[in-house]
């Protein structure tokens, strides 16, 4: 679930009234909208339904909170009591009218509303995700007419949505600290809204604290960033200046590209990340890193196996060796090598090649042209071993 409080406002609740029931633009079709729960007086504005939706008696009740609060206290400081939530699940997930109205009801706790508070809340539906909007009166009816405070308040809004996924069984969206705080903008929630997806910036940003966060503890450096960052599927773009030295970092994550400092200026910068983020860099290796920053899936490490090659003489201890290759042309290459070093050493020169496994045939054999190598004989009992992991045996 996504909570998102948008930017508080001073004056009448006219426009976020007629905004959460349809009386003006909004930037996604509405196929439902529907009162989840009110806490005040006036009638239901879709009492008549959609064909005549009348919100001015809620507008005059939200309204006159603010004048009796003007009447009761002297007080020339400027307030901001109108307060517009969204909270949106994602596409396929679903709650029920009650289930809404317990979970708004659990949120509004959470940041600070009560009975006193003036608040309705209005569910809407786009195709195949819902969302609900919530406006509310930071104004209580009290006898000081006192503030719902604000401060932690969007600390306290991820709480109280992560509190509310618990209790209904919801996917989690990212925490504070996989987005390192990081707020959601009103456009990016209601893309989000329409997709029913977290917002791309968010996602990017908890890929990249994800990949930073384990450089650090590697004690890594940038070329072990840039690695982390690519199993993520997330490419970096460096801007450089007249020396050919990097100037600035951008993250590329599903053919978006945004710059470390749109996304998180006070972390993401290629400045922030080798000073106060403690990434090592090395102005000299800047061309070798600027190479691997530019590789893509296509360029992505290939598998690495580990086969074993056993070297035994008769009556003395077998010499096993692993040997971590990508293919079998390397395997080839690479036995041959090892073998040529160990023949070099009594003074004997072979070019060794190698014969298709035979069915059944538990290793490689390898032959050679020279008479005076002893000839290689096929070790019965490493069949077994053979079926748990590869073994190359050579016995002389």
């Amino acid at each position: 679930m996504i909570g998102k409080i948008t930017d508080k406002g001073i004056g009448s609740f006219r426009n976020r009234i007629e905004y959460i029931f349809g009386l003006r633009k909004h930037e996604h079709a509405l196929t439902t909208i529907r009162t989840i729960g009110r806490n005040c007086f006036s009638p239901n504005p879709l009492r008549h339904g959609h064909d005549k939706i009348d919100v001015e008696g809620m507008i005059a009740e939200f309204d006159s909170v603010e004048k009796l609060r003007n009447n009761a206290i002297d007080s020339d400081r400027v307030i901001k009591p109108v307060w517009h939530a969204i909270l949106a699940l994602p596409s396929g997930e679903h709650l029920d009218d009650d289930q809404w109205r317990a979970a708004i009801e659990m949120y509004l706790s959470d940041l600070g509303f009560d009975e006193t508070n003036k608040w309705v809340a209005v569910l809407h539906g786009d195709t195949d995700h819902e969302h609900v909007h919530i406006v509310a009166n930071r104004i209580r009816l009290d006898e000081e007419f006192s503030m719902v405070r604000d401060s932690n308040e969007r600390s306290r809004s991820c709480d109280s949505t992560s509190r509310i996924e618990d209790h209904f069984g919801l996917s989690k969206a990212p925490s504070p600290t996989e987005t390192w705080g990081t707020a959601i903008s009103r456009n990016a929630l209601e893309a989000a809204e329409r997709e029913g997806t977290i917002p791309l910036k968010h996602r990017m940003i908890a890929k990249i604290a994800g990949a930073v966060e384990a450089t650090q503890q590697a004690q890594g450096d940038m070329f072990m960033l840039i690695q982390l960052l690519r199993q993520q599927r997330v490419y970096v773009h460096f801007n450089k200046n007249n020396d050919g030295q990097p100037t600035g970092i951008a993250y590329e994550y599903q053919g978006t590209v945004i710059s470390g400092r749109k996304l998180k200026r006070s972390r993401l910068t290629f400045q922030k990340l080798t000073t106060q983020e403690g990434i090592q860099y090395d102005p000299e290796t800047f061309h070798r890193l600027e190479a691997e920053a530019a590789r893509r899936d296509s360029e992505r490490e290939k598998r690495v196996r580990i086969f074993y090659l056993v070297l035994r003489a008769r009556n003395r201890r077998a010499i096993r060796l692993s040997i971590a290759v990508q293919n079998q042309k390397e395997l080839e290459a690479t036995i041959k090598l090892i073998m040529a070093i160990l023949l070099a050493l009594f003074g004997i020169r072979a070019n060794f090649e190698f014969e298709d496994k035979k069915p059944g045939e538990p290793y490689y054999q390898l032959r050679s042209g020279w008479t005076s190598l002893p000839q290689v004989e096929q070790e019965r009992d490493l069949t077994e071993a053979w079926e748990k992991d590869p073994i190359l045996a050579v016995n002389h």
